[in-house]
């Protein structure tokens, strides 16, 4: 249901097998298990990359497609209970959250966290400052924070 769901939400990393390993946290042959079995169910195809052909670009199937949308709703129980939230217990909220992430990640106990500060791009804000996103060049206030960015850049430091 991971690789599924993964699939469904697209991109980052490339929807190659040995991305999905590193981000699942499992080894090569586990995932390639994973994989080989949803394709005898038919739930995902695969290609050749057209960059490079030693690699499989994976890609959920009509069937696939339908199980993974069925399976991504499990964050609705969650999104309800939060959506009566005030802005700024929302906000406390989310900075609560990616400071766990940022600490479950920065332990090795998150193998990916594509949350702005896990990010290289983070510039941190001092005594009061709002944050930035250096990519973007853009200001970054508590609602701005994300928690799975496409052009996130794995920070070799902590933030």
């Amino acid at each position: 249901m991971r690789v599924l769901g993964r699939l469904y939400a697209g991109p980052p990393p490339s929807a190659v097998a040995g991305e999905l390993a590193r981000e699942f946290g499992v080894a090569d042959p586990t995932i390639s298990d994973a994989l080989a079995a949803l394709r005898r169910k038919g739930l995902i195809s695969w290609a050749a990359d057209p960059a490079d052909r030693r690699r499989r670009v994976l890609r959920l199937t009509g069937a696939g497609r339908s199980v993974a949308h069925a399976v991504a709703r499990w964050t609705a129980p969650a999104e309800v209970a939060t959506s009566a939230l005030s802005r700024d217990s929302a906000e406390t909220l989310l900075a609560t959250l990616l400071d766990v992430l940022e600490r479950l990640h920065a332990a090795g106990m998150l193998s990916v966290a594509r949350t702005c500060t896990t990010c290289s791009h983070f510039q941190r804000g001092r005594a009061g400052a709002a944050h930035r996103c250096a990519y973007y060049d853009y200001p970054l206030g508590p609602s701005d924070l994300r928690v799975d960015c496409a052009e996130h850049a794995l920070s070799l430091t902590s933030s």
